[in-house]
């Protein structure tokens, strides 16, 4: 008795139907890649054959389990991805490899048995999981979600002058330092206006070079902003010590081991491992370089963020995101003193800076029981002249060498802001 891959995929596209415009659906089949499993070619013997061999974990290691309506399955959550479990087996039937996921519907495939339908989203792709559940093989459909990706066709403040500028830059810094990708933003200080926003990869082969992703980067350069918070809502100073360093020195040399602290003191409990997780992970992306400057922008705005909604020149204000003295302690601890801050004396004296750098370990995908370092995630953003700011960068990359440091990016950063500096 066969069953077609065809029917279970034409069930998927049904069913796709109801979140999906037909031209999408229809990319969405001209974009099924080699790998994946092609309708007319796949027979239930192909779908019952040996399937990859799927990471198993124990029901216990989950931080939490929510059964679905098809009481076969649950949806499981570990370090911030989610995947599907068999709850009668007792068995992973998915990675746990999802940003979200929910249970949508159980339908009859052509030989009466069932097959449970998830809606999924994965990095930059959103779709439908199907299972067949006499086997629990794994049929997925996937297209590009708009909503994690970022478009510039309708910014009508992009500079182009700008843009050339930064591109040379950032790919000599490709081609020197043998990154793996490499993203820069630029915005005016004054208005909020995206003057550029550039991303190169080495790998043009990969599904998401080259495009602006909502979830690019780790949220490392905001270890200044959420500890200066935390020790406010904690009633310490900056000049309180903790092992030997004060709260200000130790935002400086980008102390990791005395920020968490202050964080856990000063945060709820429960918010803790979430927020540092979106700090260090740099496998599970929690922002994109462009909330990065948006962020360093709001300490030339007195505290106000302003957020280029990227149609035409509009953008939106969010007011009083910080308060007056957490603005002031940030402007305390982000003013480069190249001597307190080890990991920006790499920048030039041209201009004086508010601003930050990290180095966020890249750790080997494969090894997940033993992870090993192979690279580093180098990141700084910062806004200048201090006085009267005119421009806030920011600047991240990945390269695959354990013994990197943010001065990497000096080859970009010192020579466009001396440029930006004698633009009018």
């Amino acid at each position: 008795m066969k069953l077609a891959v065809k029917s279970v995929i034409v069930m998927v596209l049904l069913h796709l139907s109801s979140i999906a415009t037909a031209q999408e659906i229809i990319e969405v089949v001209d974009s099924i890649s080699e790998d994946e499993m092609v309708a007319d070619t796949i027979s239930i013997d192909e779908l019952m054959s040996d399937k990859p061999k799927i990471t198993q974990y124990d029901l216990k290691e989950f931080e939490w389990v929510d059964i679905c309506y098809n009481p076969k399955y649950a949806i499981v959550s570990k370090d911030g991805k989610k995947g599907i479990y068999d709850m009668m087996l007792h068995k992973n039937v998915t990675e746990i490899e999802y940003r979200d996921l929910g249970f949508s519907k159980q339908t009859v495939a052509e030989d009466s048995a069932y097959i449970s339908m998830f809606y999924a989203t994965r990095g930059i792709k959103r779709g439908i999981v199907s299972i067949y559940e006499p086997t629990n093989n794994v049929v997925s459909i996937w297209m590009d979600d708009p909503d994690e990706l970022y478009s510039l066709d309708e910014c009508t403040t992009i500079d182009k002058k700008i843009t050339r500028k930064a591109t040379k830059l950032l790919d000599n810094l490709m081609e020197s330092q043998q990154m793996e990708n490499a993203q820069i933003v630029i915005l005016d200080a004054k208005s909020g206006r995206l003057k550029t926003w550039v991303r190169l990869d080495r790998d043009m082969d990969k599904d998401e070079a080259g495009k602006l992703l909502v979830h690019s980067c780790t949220g490392s350069l905001t270890k200044p902003f959420h500890t200066v918070m935390a020790l406010e809502n904690d009633s310490v100073s900056l000049d309180c010590t903790k092992d030997g360093m004060s709260y200000r020195q130790a935002i400086k040399s980008c102390n990791n081991q005395i920020m968490l602290q202050a964080i856990r003191n000063g945060y709820r409990r429960s918010a803790v491992d979430r927020v540092w997780r979106e700090l260090t992970d740099t496998k599970n992306s929690s922002t994109s370089p462009f909330i990065l400057a948006v962020g360093y922008n709001s300490l030339a705005n007195n505290g106000t963020m302003i957020i280029p909604t990227m149609k035409a020149d509009s953008v939106n204000l969010e007011e009083n995101v910080f308060s007056p003295s957490n603005i002031a302690n940030l402007k305390d601890v982000l003013w480069v003193d190249r001597v307190a801050s080890p990991q920006l004396a790499w920048l030039s004296t041209d201009t004086e800076w508010l601003g930050y750098a990290t180095a966020e370990d890249i750790y080997e995908e494969e090894d997940k029981e033993h992870a090993k370092v192979i690279g580093k995630q180098i990141a700084f953003a910062g806004c200048f002249p201090v006085e009267e700011p005119r421009y806030t960068i920011c600047i991240v990359g990945d390269k695959y060498d354990a013994d990197v440091a943010p001065s990497l990016l000096q080859e970009v950063v010192n020579p466009l802001a001396k440029w930006l500096l004698k633009r009018k």
